[in-house]
């Protein structure tokens, strides 16, 4: 775990109850358990395996995803980055594509795959004693998020053909953006103000991600 922005090691201040004497591990006990609350499913850690008839892997989709990785991305606990595992998947692609096929088939993405390297970044002007004010970052490892790649093209191609998703929905979308939204909201305004009112609802919902049950 690494507090701020540079190779540096800096101080932890976290201390949201103003302690006396309290300790490091103490204040990281806190971070953790701010953002990656003990789940009350007491059945979670046991997994019973739930076998699907799933479309297998392809040699070529996997050539999709593994061709169009970023280089250069830090990597997670177990130091193998991207650039690693095109090189391993070049010299033994079955390797890869049976691992994952056995990963659809069973519905089970393994616990080592979900382990991170966690990275605290303190929000600039906030107060540094407060949980709120650090931002994480979870490096996961690559060969997971190659997984994850395979899964997320399947899983928006279904919903593509199902057409489930609304045609106003702009976020985590290919091909669509905040700006498309603000340039749909205007358009939308300029069409009614000559004949018809026009009201506005924002809506913020405050950590959203660190809100959800995950």
């Amino acid at each position: 775990m690494t507090f701020g922005k540079t190779r540096r090691t800096a101080e932890i201040l976290v201390n949201p109850n103003k302690s006396h004497g309290i300790t490091i591990q103490e204040k990281i006990n806190l971070l953790f358990n701010y953002f990656f609350p003990p789940s009350s499913n007491v059945n979670e850690s046991i997994y019973t395996p739930n076998i699907e008839r799933v479309e297998e892997l392809t040699e070529k989709e996997l050539d999709l995803v593994m061709h169009n990785l970023k280089k250069g991305k830090v990597p997670g606990l177990d130091i193998l980055d991207f650039k690693v595992w095109a090189h391993i998947y070049d010299f033994n692609e079955d390797f890869l594509i049976v691992t994952f096929n056995l990963c659809f088939k069973y519905n089970y993405l393994p616990k080592t795959l979900r382990n991170a390297k966690i990275f605290f970044l303190q929000k600039q002007g906030k107060d540094p004693e407060q949980c709120p004010s650090y931002r994480p970052v979870c490096l996961l490892p690559a060969i997971g998020k190659i997984l994850e790649r395979k899964f997320q093209f399947r899983f928006s191609k279904h919903l593509a053909d199902k057409n489930v998703i609304h045609e106003n929905q702009f976020g985590f979308r290919e091909g669509k953006s905040c700006e498309w939204a603000i340039i749909n909201i205007i358009s939308k305004i300029r069409e009614n103000e000559e004949t018809k009112h026009c009201a506005l609802i924002s809506l913020d919902i405050k950590s959203t991600v660190d809100s959800m049950d995950w």
